[in-house]
């Protein structure tokens, strides 16, 4: 599954899914907006689901979007003029573009692929980056 299709679902899903884990910003802060990419699940649940999971091509049920860190990478700078901003350090990136105002938490595993666990609008590069992995549940 290409990111841009998972992620234009996603998009246009949002609105009328109350299932999702909404996180709204107030409007005299420039604070993240995002969902989780598993309805209904922690971030926390998707990163640690995430650690494991094959490759999209090789999925049997829906799963959070995984594939070769190049192909991650490439996607989110070609559909959606993203760049990587920030790491926790350890194994979790956020991407975002000023341009789209989107913005994506991927875990980063050590196989070299990568899972989006989750993406939103919003994004501000004036924003300090902790703020979107705190507003998603992945500030540890």
């Amino acid at each position: 599954m290409k990111i841009t299709t998972a992620a234009m679902a996603l998009i246009i899903a949002l609105p009328a899914t109350g299932a999702l884990a909404t996180i709204t910003a107030r409007s005299d802060n420039p604070e993240p907006r995002g969902w989780s990419a598993v309805a209904g699940m922690d971030p926390r649940a998707v990163r640690e689901m995430a650690r494991t999971l094959p490759p999209s091509a090789e999925a049997v049920e829906d799963q959070p979007w995984c594939d070769m860190d190049a192909e991650v990478e490439a996607s989110l700078k070609q559909d959606f003029d993203e760049t990587k901003i920030a790491t926790n350090g350890r194994d979790t990136a956020l991407w975002g573009s000023d341009l789209m105002g989107t913005w994506t938490v991927v875990l980063e595993r050590p196989d070299q692929t990568s899972c989006v666990i989750a993406s939103g609008i919003g994004f501000s590069g004036a924003a300090n980056p902790a703020a979107y992995l705190t507003k998603v549940g992945l500030n540890g």
